[in-house]
């Protein structure tokens, strides 16, 4: 079985079969996976549908209650395709959130991601979200205000990886670490139990890292970062995260020196981890909820410092050594 029958695989014992040939297409050549934006780009649809008898066999063994069906998914996203073919990567780039987020963002993502289309004046296509979300039209007028510069998510990588976005994005997978929610919020402190999360991971993710296969995994925020961290070390592939973490400092400012901030934006979180017989390069960055907080005109703020001293590492070592770009 090749690679892409593999991952193939995977996301139909996540999602269910029905799910994912809906929403994508395989190449003729059997390596490929693209994304099928037929079906009004029903990417970040809120509600996706499992039938009852796809889907997650973690989640049925947790979730025995009729709402199994109906728990909140996110497929990955992508732009292009997915490409399977010898041992290189499908996407480069790697980003792994924690779960699937709120509507708001959803939509939001899928939109940076180009899955759907604009008006003229760079706002979202009303008439066309309405068609997906049939009863969260309340929601969707607050949303469809965000127009593509105000989308935090994309801002916060554009600036953080110093404007290369238009060259970074075709090369992004996103996905996360666990792959759905209930979406009844009374069960809301279930949502975070470690021990479905940690089956969530080593059922899943890690098996979706192997075939993806990126050149640099980009956590965002700390709790897929954590969990990932205490897989490799439980299997014994490393034995604590400083181990495996990269000398960074000769791209950093000393303390006492002019352009020294505030000592938590001294060092990223970067290195290699192994897996699979492979050195996989992280990056552990803020989650995009704190561009959001601390935005405000940017210059002056803490993430105008986090940014500006992140600068020549992420020149350097992320862009030119990891992805080889100029």
């Amino acid at each position: 079985m090749n690679r892409l029958e593999k991952y193939y695989g995977l996301l139909k014992d996540i999602y269910g079969k029905s799910i994912v040939e809906a929403f994508t297409v395989k190449n003729k050549n059997d390596s490929k996976l693209t994304m099928n934006n037929e079906l009004d780009n029903l990417k970040a649809k809120k509600d996706y549908q499992r039938k009852e008898n796809e889907g997650c066999i973690t989640c049925k063994a947790i979730y025995r209650n009729p709402h199994f069906s109906k728990r909140n998914l996110e497929f990955p996203g992508w732009i292009g395709y997915l490409d399977f073919s010898g041992n290189t990567p499908a996407k480069e780039i790697m980003i792994i959130g924690e779960s699937p987020p709120k509507l708001k963002d959803q939509i939001n993502i899928a939109f940076g991601l180009g899955l759907y289309t604009i008006e003229d004046d760079g706002k979202l296509n009303f008439d066309q979200l309405k068609k997906i979300y049939s009863e969260e039209e309340a929601q969707l007028k607050g949303i469809i205000k965000n127009q593509r510069e105000k989308n935090k998510l994309w801002e916060y990588l554009n600036l953080l990886f110093l404007n290369k976005l238009d060259i970074i994005k075709p090369k992004i997978y996103i996905t996360d670490l666990c792959k759905c929610n209930d979406d009844k919020p009374e069960n809301n402190k279930v949502n975070k139990n470690k021990d479905m999360w940690e089956k969530c991971l080593s059922k899943c993710l890690i098996e979706e890292i192997k075939l993806i296969n990126p050149k640099l995994i980009i956590f965002q925020g700390g709790s897929s970062y954590t969990f990932v961290m205490r897989y490799l070390k439980s299997e014994r592939l490393i034995k604590s995260k400083r181990s495996i973490l990269e000398e960074t400092e000769r791209y950093y400012p000393k303390p006492g020196e002019p352009d020294y901030y505030k000592k938590s934006f001294s060092e990223p979180c970067f290195g290699r981890f192994p897996l699979n017989g492979k050195n996989y390069y992280f990056f552990k960055i803020y989650h995009q909820a704190y561009f959001v907080r601390w935005f405000k005109g940017l210059e002056g703020t803490q993430i105008f410092n986090y940014i500006n001293q992140n600068s020549q590492f992420i020149e350097k070592k992320i862009l030119k050594e990891v992805l080889n770009i100029n």
